[in-house]
């Protein structure tokens, strides 16, 4: 069969995705933690040079750079911890207006449609009871996702450490494996760096406008634990489609509980809304901007392939993965086309090699 057969060409493509596929799906843990290790290590790359010019040691600057990520998500856990241990102590109170509340809806039930409520407590417990039994299944399942998750996270600032420790060492090999190409690879990671700087700076500050933009509105609403409740479903925001589905929840369930008025779960409701409209239409746009110029198409195929193939931490970090893909395909002269096709681009320009 001859070399540029095109079926030969199609079943060798075909092979190579389907192995890459296989590759990304059982390597998920690894590939998420230094996918997510560099993103930090090109964030913190300015601050480590920095201290180095400063005359320091590159191990110090590497250091305090780690030890500042370090801090940051430490510092914002332990004041979601602190907000949650806060709320945690009004759950008894919470407890008895839940019971209150059913009281009374159990008794509109049955002055409604007939239905006694000693029925509605037997059909209630055979719920709970089919629940139940599938419960068990679904506490391992969370508890092993959350370890395995751990096992990703914990390793992350010394694999930063080390990234960063190493630097030089990367963009040698990368010169080197340029010569004689007409790919220049420094040039790519050095636009790839760049790119996750703007994405991760954009994204931080979207998650502070809209954490502060609902806990405005939750604290004008009287609602307990406003703040908590504001940055959890800013942070949540970061989950595609159903974070913020599942973030709205909170604020209406205590607005229910918390309140003698169908108007103030509403309001919550109003609150969450607006705040996504504007993040979607101004908050997003204006604040990350065009940082990985992803048409909708490849952002939502983007979306959907991570999240088959790595969960929802793969919804999470589909974005600037597509995002840098599409930057090498734009850096490459042979794959331009494909990077065109992503792109957010209304022309086709073959002598420009990246995004204009």
């Amino acid at each position: 069969m001859p070399a540029n057969d095109p079926l030969q060409r199609y079943v060798l493509t075909l092979l190579a995705v389907v192995l890459t596929v296989l590759v990304l799906a059982y390597g998920r843990d690894l590939f998420l933690l230094l996918f997510v290790s560099a993103l930090f290590t090109f964030l913190l790359l300015p601050l480590s040079r920095r201290i180095e010019k400063a005359g320091r040691p590159r191990w110090v600057g590497a250091l305090v750079a780690t030890l500042a990520l370090v801090a940051v998500v430490m510092g914002a856990f332990f004041f979601l911890g602190w907000q949650f241990t806060r709320f945690g102590g009004e759950l008894p109170a919470l407890q008895q207006t839940l019971h209150v509340k059913v009281q009374a809806l159990m008794r509109w039930v049955e002055g409604a449609v007939h239905i006694d409520r000693r029925d509605q407590i037997q059909w209630f417990n055979a719920q709970l009871a089919g629940l139940a039994d599938t419960g068990g299944q679904l506490v391992m399942e969370v508890f092993s996702g959350a370890g395995a998750a751990l096992g990703v996270i914990v390793p992350i600032p010394f694999f930063v450490f080390l990234l960063l420790m190493m630097k030089d060492k990367f963009r040698e090999f990368l010169a080197h494996w340029s010569e004689g190409r007409e790919t220049d690879a420094v040039a790519i990671v050095r636009r790839i760096s760049a790119l996750s700087r703007s994405y991760l700076r954009g994204v931080l500050l979207v998650m502070l406008i809209l954490g502060t933009l609902n806990s405005i509105g939750f604290l004008a609403l009287g609602l307990p634990n406003a703040v908590v409740m504001g940055f959890l479903l800013a942070l949540l925001n970061l989950i595609p489609y159903i974070g913020v589905l599942l973030g709205s929840l909170l604020p209406i369930l205590v607005a229910l509980l918390t309140k003698d008025s169908m108007g103030y779960a509403i309001g919550a409701l109003a609150v969450c809304l607006i705040t996504q409209f504007l993040d979607n239409n101004f908050i997003t746009p204006k604040v990350v901007g065009g940082s990985v110029s992803l048409n909708p198409l490849a952002s939502m195929l983007a979306l959907i392939a991570a999240g088959m193939l790595w969960g929802v931490v793969g919804m999470v970090v589909a974005i600037p993965l597509a995002g840098m893909i599409k930057l090498v395909c734009d850096s490459v002269p042979g794959l331009r086309p494909y990077g065109y096709l992503l792109g957010e681009e209304t022309a086709y320009d073959q002598d420009e090699p990246g995004p204009r």
